[in-house]
């Protein structure tokens, strides 16, 4: 660092010359990316059940844990559809993190963890809340949504439980999102599987009827942000997974779309179609690997080109 003198007699000003930061001023500056940039290409795919696929959560851009309908196990598999490893275990949810997958039960309402070796621990119970869908955290932990049993599960009163929880990894509690600001208005009405962005906004799918549903954002301590409900669609909106790539957008499946948006809830663009993958149920996204399962049974490893490859 050098220091300039400007006038050495009359003046006791001196400039210090800086160094750009190119991140830093892009984020100050903002960024212009084309939609067209950012794709998704069908790499291979497998039918890897003749049962609905229920959960997906990659591994690496290689292997992907699956678990499919009327099965009561969770199978690693790779993208050419071999079956690696299997544990036998009975969940609503999971995610991986230190090569734990952590996973919730709805049979005794419980979050547990699976070892590498297979061994199964319990972290804690929820009880009376059953436990629904699980991620990780950007921060420390993860987040779970919880919901009671007893009351109507959308007629909800006073005594209705819908909220997400922030979990250390050994299970002590956060914080507890179930109310906006005023402490009365309910965030959701039927939570269940989320995402947090590299901003710490929280994404839960949220049912609102039988096969209706919305997005709810929310950020900082049980601030809503948005809520999306879906884009010119011919049918109700039921969003059953979602994802956040590195860029902190965000991909929104449903019945016959997935739907990219960007980290404030605004309808980007539509990433694939139902005429590219037929009823697509779940999705997990490992760098440039987004794994997709369907209602039939099928899953394709899509090549995915987000805003960090423009």
């Amino acid at each position: 660092m050098t220091w300039t003198l400007i006038d050495q007699e009359n003046y006791s000003i001196r400039y210090r010359g800086g160094d750009i930061d190119d991140d830093l001023l892009e984020s100050m500056s903002g960024q212009i990316f084309d939609l067209d940039d950012i794709s998704a290409r069908e790499a291979n795919s497998f039918q890897y059940s003749e049962y609905l696929v229920l959960l997906s959560g990659a591994l690496s851009e290689d292997e992907c844990y699956l678990m499919a309908g009327k099965l009561d196990f969770i199978e690693l598999v790779n993208r050419q559809g071999e079956k690696k490893q299997k544990f036998r275990i009975d969940l609503n949810d999971f995610c991986l993190n230190n090569n734990r997958i952590y996973f919730t039960s709805g049979g005794d309402n419980s979050i547990y963890y699976l070892s590498p070796s297979g061994s199964i621990s319990k972290l804690l119970s929820t009880d009376p809340l059953e436990p629904g869908g699980i991620c990780n955290s950007v921060d420390s932990g993860f987040y779970v949504s919880l919901e009671d049993s007893e009351t109507d599960a959308y007629t909800l009163d006073s005594h209705s439980r819908r909220l997400v929880k922030h979990l250390t990894l050994t299970g002590d509690g956060i914080h507890e999102y179930e109310f906006r600001e005023d402490g009365q208005t309910r965030l959701f009405t039927r939570p269940y599987r989320l995402c947090q962005n590299n901003n710490s906004d929280i994404y839960v799918t949220n049912s609102t009827k039988h096969e209706t549903g919305e997005v709810v954002i929310v950020f900082a301590r049980d601030r809503l942000r948005s809520v999306y409900r879906g884009q010119n669609l011919k049918e109700d909106f039921f969003p059953s997974d979602i994802v956040c790539d590195s860029t902190c957008n965000i991909l929104v499946i449903e019945t016959s779309n997935i739907h990219l948006l960007s980290p404030e809830g605004e309808f980007l663009k539509y990433l694939l179609r139902e005429k590219d993958v037929t009823h697509p149920l779940v999705l997990s996204l490992y760098k440039s690997a987004l794994w997709v399962g369907t209602a039939e049974g099928l899953v394709k490893v899509v090549k995915y080109k987000g805003c960090h490859d423009i």
